[in-house]
């Protein structure tokens, strides 16, 4: 069939869970996830991200030992689909795993997969510190224009890195300091939430939290306000 298998039920009606930080609750909203794709996320280049496409390649090149072994990949905090499809459409994965919060984000990505006539590949609702995973049991790991928006960033990443086998891969990218706050500033569409609600970051300190969360190898370059962030387990 087309449509992803949805292996982990979305829950309730998209209300705000009592104390989740802000920056995860806005990727809750449906206003978002309505917003995602119409032009917000391509409004990231003005801070030097690449773009969906040159994202693309750059993952694929480095997912290179997960696709020749017929490998599990993950897109963490998916939003609505944009690389995870791409992923499934490539059909060089044995297993493709969307994974986001907000259970109107995965409606997106469902509806649009289904426009798209995506090949099959598993969704699934998950805190990225709590994930559903095994230890060592993924080959790469995605996460595009996301670790700015997790609570907890240091939790995230031992995650990540719990669940990726020996060797195995993630990519990232997120805002440096000094991006301009109308970049991401999302006050005129969503009232009363004028207050930024993203973690920017310093190159060093993305290496620092890389090694810290446990990773041998880590790369970090910079395109103006972007970091691309390359490890390995």
């Amino acid at each position: 069939p087309s449509h992803p298998c949805v292996s982990a039920a979305l829950s309730g009606g998209g209300l705000p869970l009592p104390g989740q930080p802000l920056r995860q609750e806005l990727f809750r909203t449906p206003v978002l996830s309505f917003l995602y794709e119409r032009g917000w996320r391509d409004g990231f280049k003005q801070a030097g991200f690449p773009g969906i496409e040159k994202e693309f390649e750059m993952a694929m090149e480095f997912f290179q030992v997960a696709r020749e072994g017929n490998g599990t990949v993950i897109d963490l905090s998916c939003g609505s689909g944009l690389m995870v499809r791409r992923l499934a459409k490539s059909q060089q994965f044995g297993k493709v795993i969307a994974v986001d919060f907000s259970e109107n984000m995965l409606k997106e990505v469902i509806r649009r997969s289904e426009e798209e006539k995506v090949p099959t590949f598993d969704l699934v609702r998950a805190d990225v510190a709590k994930m559903p995973f095994g230890t060592a049991s993924v080959d790469a790991i995605h996460a595009g224009a996301a670790l700015h928006c997790w609570p907890s960033v240091q939790d995230g990443l031992k995650e990540v890195h719990r669940t990726l086998k020996p060797g195995g891969t993630f990519f990232a990218t997120t805002f440096l300091w000094g991006v301009d706050d109308r970049v991401v500033n999302l006050g005129q569409n969503l009232p009363g939430s004028t207050a930024r609600a993203y973690r920017f970051f310093a190159p060093k300190e993305l290496e620092w939290l890389m090694k810290s969360a446990g990773f041998s190898e880590v790369t970090v370059d910079t395109i103006q306000r972007c970091a691309i962030i390359k490890c390995k387990k």
